[in-house]
């Protein structure tokens, strides 16, 4: 099966296989390749150029046909920067996820290149750090840091914003001779518009950033009170496989803990605004329940944006 640095490769049922992204690639995120029967189906691209050239070749590796859709689930980076590999083919996303990305990833481009000189001393100091011989835990933190710039620099240098061509409103489905899919935009959640896509014949649902396992997901570009509304329409759909936007394959317990997560953050943050003596905002700890997941930063994040609203 094709390897690459960026992600590992997991079959789901016949033609069909989740991309988990590995912590010190440059996917950043999941992806998935779908046999619509004598074409491909990609769902999201990851955060770099090169990340979504090794999807691309894993995309032909694993089903030897012409790719036909690329899907973006939403407007963030991690999901759409490799769309550059798939120029050539039908990009597809809601109209308020193309209308996002016009506003949002020209500027990010602009803001990063000039920071390149600056990226390059970074390096340099994390070279320095690793030389001199760090504890093992503190040397897996650096070089995990030194990996993310490394693939930071090199997308930096090759990025082309590349635009979904194809835009739809509520629903769209695409059929094949093997199967159909439903693309499905929940509305707010994450952000402004998510789309999930769900194969029926196969209970398999893709569904970006409106499901994250075992990381921290985040408020700050959405909705937390319509994305219980997006995962009470998600669990209608008796899905018995859920690829998450971050984290490994899941069942359809996905769906109660992150609700779970969301319900947990609101009731944390309608608190401390019923208590204006509690401590400082960032004195508070993180739940038990999810100590340990990844992106732990992310929770002082969602809790500062919730008490801003």
């Amino acid at each position: 099966m094709f390897h690459s640095r960026h992600f590992n490769i997991i079959a789901l049922a016949e033609g069909i296989y989740a991309l988990e992204a590995t912590d010190q690639g440059g996917a950043m995120s999941n992806a998935g390749i779908i046999d619509l029967g004598g074409f491909t189906l990609i769902f999201d691209t990851f955060n770099t150029p090169q990340a979504g050239r090794d999807l691309r070749q894993a995309a032909m590796s694993l089903l030897d046909q012409p790719i036909r859709y690329v899907v973006n689930s939403h407007w963030h980076g991690d999901h759409v920067r490799g769309n550059q590999c798939f120029a050539e083919e039908t990009i597809i996303a809601s109209s308020r996820t193309r209308a996002m990305m016009e506003q949002t990833q020209p500027g990010w481009l602009a803001r990063m290149t000039p920071l390149l000189p600056k990226l390059e001393a970074d390096l340099a100091g994390l070279a320095a750090k690793i030389s001199a011989g760090p504890e093992e835990a503190g040397r897996l933190q650096l070089t995990a840091e030194q990996a993310y710039l490394l693939e930071i620099r090199e997308s930096i240098e090759t990025l082309m914003v590349t635009y979904p061509v194809l835009t739809f409103g509520h629903q769209l489905t695409l059929h094949g001779t093997k199967r159909s899919v439903e693309l499905l935009s929940l509305g707010q959640a994450h952000t402004v518009c998510d789309t999930i896509l769900y194969s029926p014949s196969d209970f398999i649902v893709f569904a970006g950033d409106v499901i994250a396992v075992h990381n921290h997901p985040l408020f700050t570009d959405g909705n937390p009170h319509s994305w219980l509304h997006a995962l009470e329409t998600l669990e209608k759909l008796d899905a018995q496989q859920i690829v998450p936007g971050h984290g490994p394959v899941s069942d359809a317990s996905a769906i109660g803990s992150m609700r779970q997560y969301i319900t947990d953050l609101l009731a944390i943050s309608a608190d401390y605004h019923m208590n204006p003596a509690q401590p400082d905002i960032s004195c508070i700890p993180v739940p038990e329940a999810y100590q340990r997941w990844k992106a732990p930063g992310v929770f002082q994040r969602n809790l500062e944006f919730l008490l801003r609203k």
